[in-house]
């Protein structure tokens, strides 16, 4: 009885690891602690990739976020749980938006995205600073991908079309809609070179940017 009220109610932490800062109130907890951080004992194993952990459930874990997908059946998109699947298809593919924003036109299907919008864009709040030039962001996702794209060159969405290379998702689908599709649906051609547009004005445009000098020489 003593043992379980100082573990549980008073919280005493009479165990302390000496390799670290460590402390807990049970002393299976501390091995636990001694055997995955410091001795570096991973018994369990991943069977679908290399990763290793100390306890089994932190493999359970690992299973369900990594390797479980619930898949769109409409497009690529995959998900780790059920419920973001059906956030997904309820946002991209039904275009169901119940959060509207009381300032402008924007809607969302998420009540989170809203208030990060609302925080973002209304109220100027921008958390996220770079330490590395002065842009600020409302959200942490869009400060990674400012750093990996802008300060580290990382651009790990390829065109699988031509070398083109982007640090974002939506610069890479922006690319093969206005670079790829729109050859492919154009009609007006040039008669100077192999260049395809989707409307007579951007063959004009083209012409005159392009090919001036040649008109000029001839």
């Amino acid at each position: 009885m003593e043992k379980h009220i100082n573990n549980v109610h008073l919280r005493i932490k009479s165990h302390s690891c000496t390799y670290c800062d460590f402390q807990t109130a049970q002393k299976s907890y501390l091995q636990h602690h001694m055997n995955s951080v410091h001795l570096g004992i991973k018994n369990h194993k991943c069977n679908q990739c290399g990763f290793q952990a100390y306890q089994k459930n932190t493999i359970m874990k690992h299973i369900t976020h990594v390797h479980v997908r619930y898949k769109c059946s409409q497009c690529d998109y995959q998900a780790t749980q059920q419920s973001k699947l059906e956030k997904h298809i309820d946002n991209v593919h039904l275009g169901i938006k119940n959060h509207k924003c009381n300032q402008c036109n924007y809607q969302t299907s998420h009540k989170n995205t809203l208030k990060r919008h609302i925080d973002g864009v209304h109220l100027g709040i921008k958390n996220y600073k770079c330490e590395q030039c002065n842009y600020q962001t409302s959200l942490n996702s869009q400060l990674k991908r400012h750093i990996e794209g802008v300060h580290l060159g990382i651009k790990n969405h390829k065109c699988n079309q031509c070398d083109y290379q982007a640090s974002q998702k939506y610069s890479l689908r922006k690319h093969i809609n206005s670079v790829h599709l729109s050859q492919l649906c154009a009609k007006y051609e040039c008669s100077q070179c192999d260049y395809k547009a989707t409307k007579k004005r951007f063959l004009k445009l083209h012409t005159k940017n392009v090919h001036r000098d040649i008109k000029k020489d001839t």
